[in-house]
């Protein structure tokens, strides 16, 4: 009891002094997706893990979107600086404006104008303000994607910090977000990443019997799939008679296959939510990881995107299913990103010298709708401008390559003038996989610039469509552009590394594992890293319908002993995700997971120690589960019982 009390004196004493510390400062902290109504304004997290923090995004399309409105208390009266965290996404023009108002008064400056387009504080005046309770709104001005992080109201001394590191201890002790981390218990598996791979996964586990905390830092399940970003959840490209592709799980997320077939996030929750042993936690960004040694994870750290809570999730199992392989990364597995070199797994396709590129990505859903009366949409001078078919490449200079040589202008300069929509009404920006960038970029650190890109090309091309082709502007003159999705469709970014790579050897030998626990038809589909701009071959993708054995040696971790990986996430090459990285085949590598999660808790075993020792009983599993498998005799293991 004497501890108890010593210890209980310590934190008041401790609390206190920061206590005083905020008095001093009069220091008020407000995170903008923490306002008591965000208007329309988005909330916007998937940049945190690079920039901080969730952040609010006014999403318009040119026209100004409802306040975002807050109150907080003021201890002290006296005169405070107002600091506004924000970023000019493209400075040469300032498209996304906004100001703070402060009880009615508005800020003597216009955020969202700056030299730099980093997100930087900027001092937006001072106000005078009285005890008691003060109004915050966050007034959109234009429409075009403005975006505030934070605002802090300060008085005389304090300063907010542009270095992260410090920018994390001031939002920590200024209540940006909570002080403590709430334990939220331990699970049998903590999979983070609610995509199919961790929609499987997760389900996998559970139905296995043991117990799951599903981590999506969305408000919907189905990543690339989901209702909010719309890639159709393919899998099979090849010709009868074998058309069924994966099963299991996979058929019940996604039923149906084909390019207009699109995922239902509400069907896909309610199938986790059935699940008694699946704890599910929408809008939570895992951030962080504790580790009880340099080999072995003891908890993920996670954040609700909204409150600003903090969480703790332990386990003796993870399962990384991010896409980014965020959690690895945090743990220090070893991973990799980009294109490795010809000759370190002998490929024809990749590259003579290993290099950055990767895929780019895809803003797939968009809404139009016509209206009774013709609608006018006025371009902006800073969205790509098309105003004739010769602005773009000449039509058929983008070919498919099908053969396994690799193609030469995917390794000399090839940026062309953007591809020719043609005769689109929509301008290819419905559902159009080729609007797509990113690849010369990073996918992870230019992640926000990369989205951005992809705002100004759609709108051009958007543009070209209602206004300037001769063959649609007249279908289009009662369309309007009501909605362009913000949160892109990812392709590649790490892969983490298991104790097997697959490599494109996999795909020209018909490998079959001895411990093959999935497989996929799509055969490496790896797309020109400059995207909509390439000039040339825009694509190779061989194999088509070459069933292929996935390992399971390529879900686990080689140096994290109790890291599990999916999806994306799998350990293979820059050439062979290309065949793995579409939404069926990641599915079943989260089913094969999932299931190797509930043999290790029940046998005591590490994942590796379940290929080790119960790899039989893992494909056993899989297949009375509804899985096909590959068998060595060139056919399949079917299930007595198939779901597709």
């Amino acid at each position: 009891m004497y501890m108890k009390t010593k210890m209980l004196i310590v934190i008041v004493l401790l609390l206190s002094v920061v206590s005083l510390t905020v008095a001093d400062y009069n220091v008020i902290w407000q995170e903008a997706e923490q306002f008591d109504s965000t208007g329309k304004w988005s909330n916007d997290p998937q940049h945190m893990d690079i920039m901080g923090s969730p952040y609010l995004l006014a999403t318009g399309l040119g026209k100004g979107v409802d306040d975002a409105v807050t109150t907080v208390n003021v201890k002290n009266k006296g005169l405070y600086t107002l600091w506004v965290r924000c970023r000019d996404w493209l400075p040469s023009h300032s498209p996304g404006q906004f100001q703070v108002i402060v009880n009615g008064k508005p800020s003597d400056v216009i955020f969202g104008k700056a030299k730099t387009d980093k997100w930087q504080w900027v001092a937006g005046g001072k106000f005078k303000l009285e005890q008691g309770d003060t109004e915050i709104r966050l007034d959109d001005l234009t429409g075009w994607w403005a975006r505030c992080d934070a605002v802090v109201l300060a008085g005389q001394g304090f300063i907010p910090s542009n270095d992260r590191k410090v920018l994390s201890a001031q939002r920590l002790k200024y209540a940006g977000v909570s002080t403590a981390i709430r334990d939220m218990g331990t699970f049998d598996l903590v999979v983070v990443g609610g995509g199919p791979a961790g929609m499987a996964a997760s389900i996998a586990a559970a139905r296995n019997g043991i117990k799951v905390a599903l981590i999506q830092d969305r408000p919907v399940l189905g990543g690339n799939s989901s209702s909010e970003i719309q890639v159709p959840p393919m899998g099979y490209i090849g010709k009868p008679p074998d058309t069924r592709n994966v099963t299991g799980i996979t058929a019940e997320l996604f039923p149906k296959q084909g390019w207009s077939n699109f995922a239902d996030s509400e069907k896909m929750e309610r199938i986790v939510r059935a699940e008694d042993n699946i704890s599910l936690f929408l809008n939570t960004r895992a951030f962080d990881v504790e580790m009880d040694s340099k080999t072995r994870i003891k908890a993920v750290i996670a954040q609700n995107v909204h409150s600003g809570q903090r969480k703790r999730f332990t386990a003796p199992l993870f399962a990384d299913t991010t896409g980014h392989g965020w959690v690895g990364f945090y743990a220090g597995a070893q991973w990799r990103m980009g294109q490795e070199s010809r000759s370190e797994f002998n490929e024809s396709l990749a590259p003579v010298k290993a290099g950055k590129r990767t895929q780019g990505n895809t803003l797939y859903k968009s809404v139009i709708t016509t209206r009774k009366e013709p609608v006018k949409f006025e371009c902006p001078e800073w969205a790509y401008q098309w105003k004739s078919s010769t602005d773009f490449e000449k039509p058929g200079t983008h070919r498919r390559r099908k053969d396994t040589v690799r193609p030469e202008n995917f390794d000399r300069p090839s940026r062309g003038k953007g591809r020719n929509p043609g005769n689109d009404p929509d301008g290819g920006i419905l559902y159009k996989w080729w609007v797509e960038y990113g690849g010369m970029e990073s996918t992870i650190e230019d992640a926000e610039y990369i989205r951005d890109e992809l705002f100004r090309i759609n709108l051009g091309l958007w543009n070209y469509a209602k206004n300037h082709n001769p063959a649609t502007k007249k279908k289009n003159a009662n369309r309007q552009l009501v909605w362009l999705n913000y949160v892109p469709g990812v392709r590649e970014s790490r892969r983490l590394v298991g104790d097997y790579m697959l490599s494109q050897q996999d795909y020209d030998k018909r490998i079959v594992h001895d411990d093959t626990v999935a497989f996929t038809d799509w055969g490496p589909d790896c797309h020109h890293p400059e995207g909509f701009w390439v000039r040339g071959n825009d694509c190779i993708h061989v194999y088509q319908g070459r069933r292929t054995s996935i390992p399971y040696r390529s879900l686990y971790s080689k140096n994290i002993e109790n890291l599990f990986m999916a999806g994306r996430c799998l350990s293979a090459t820059h050439i062979a995700l290309g065949g793995t990285r579409v939404m069926r085949p990641c599915a079943g590598t989260g089913q094969a997971v999932g299931t190797a999660a509930a043999i290790a808790t029940k046998c005591k075993q590490t994942p590796r120690g379940v290929y080790e020792k119960h790899i039989k009983q893992l494909q056993d599993t899989l297949v009375k589960d509804g899985c096909r498998l590959m068998n060595k005799e060139g056919g399949m293991r079917e299930p007595k019982k198939l779901k597709d």
